[in-house]
């Protein structure tokens, strides 16, 4: 985690402002809902875990290994929702900690993932209900799970992209 990753996830997050804003004109909404979002969040890492199967199904043999080109599609999902919250619910780029304080946050996180058999799970259901922290967690989520902010913001533009098509294909 370094700066220029910071600078990707604003990036991201006016990117995602701009999203939410063509969505809720199309769709005619005047706001979004935390609780819809903490629906969706959740709903995203369902399907992450589901692309994550292979690594801890033990009871059954036919399970396809894990693809990581589809965990990072369903990671970035997840980055999409957790964005909009940010935007809507805790400042957008303002309601952003420091440049150190997200390191350190994203520190504490990276430590409670690996310190605890099941760091993981709890770091992502946390990202359905947490009043207060979502970004500096999946950061850590991120990495944990070998990727980088940069291949995320990476990802994230191609996904931006398909979901502006899906908007005016009427998605």
């Amino acid at each position: 985690m370094i700066s220029k990753d910071i600078e990707l996830i604003k990036k991201m997050l006016q990117m995602q402002a701009k999203l939410d804003e063509a969505i809720m004109k199309e769709y005619g909404l005047i706001c979004i809902y935390e609780e819809n979002l903490s629906f969706a969040i959740l709903d995203e890492v369902g399907e992450l875990t589901h692309e994550l199967k292979a690594n801890w199904c033990w009871w059954k043999k036919t399970q396809a290994p894990v693809d990581e080109k589809k965990v990072l599609g369903e990671l970035v999902d997840i980055w999409h929702f957790v964005l909009s919250w940010q935007n809507n619910f805790n400042g957008g780029e303002e309601g952003l900690l420091t440049d150190d304080e997200i390191m350190e946050k994203v520190d504490d996180n990276r430590w409670s993932i690996e310190e605890y058999g099941k760091g993981i799970v709890i770091k992502l259901a946390d990202l359905s209900y947490s009043p207060l922290w979502k970004v500096e967690p999946l950061i850590a989520i991120t990495e944990h799970l070998g990727f980088t902010v940069e291949q995320v913001y990476k990802a994230y533009c191609d996904k931006n992209k398909i979901n502006y098509q899906r908007l005016k294909e009427g998605y």
